[in-house]
């Protein structure tokens, strides 16, 4: 009895110690561990690649007249699992560049005649495997803004 009791305080002890150094206000994780999701800036060039993913997938199943492109991207994290996973939410805006021709979305500019205007807020997972050179958007939600 007298050995559990003694194991349980040095497990509760060693437990305590991590809890404080992780919850120490200089304390900074400089390795995260594959699987685990984390922040990451919005203005990284692969999270803006990911972004372009998602606009693409989102003007290949739209029934618009119209292209669409990332305005702004809000929130971006990533995971690592077999490739690279991000996770964004992003707005998009409708361009005055026309589907049935071909553009480089970077020249099109966002519509601004009001009654063609539209913007939308999206969720999106950007699945990234660089090694087979496929992107795959496994989910992507959209909802229009008032």
């Amino acid at each position: 009895m007298m050995s559990s009791t003694r194991s349980f305080l040095i497990l509760f002890l060693c437990v305590r110690s991590l809890v404080e150094i992780v919850c120490a206000p200089d304390f900074h994780v400089t390795n995260i561990d594959p699987g685990f999701p984390r922040n990451v800036s919005t203005n990284d060039p692969q999270v803006k690649r990911a972004a372009r993913v998602t606009v693409y997938a989102y003007n290949n199943m739209s029934n618009d007249s119209f292209l669409f492109k990332e305005m702004e991207i809000k929130k971006a994290m990533m995971q690592v699992v077999k490739g690279i996973k991000y996770f964004l939410l992003t707005e998009i805006a409708r361009t005055v560049c026309p589907k049935k021709e071909l553009y480089n979305l970077d020249t099109c500019e966002f519509q601004q005649n009001k009654p063609f205007k539209q913007i939308f807020t999206c969720y999106s997972e950007v699945w990234i495997m660089a090694w087979l050179q496929k992107e795959t958007v496994p989910v992507l939600q959209c909802q229009r803004q008032k």
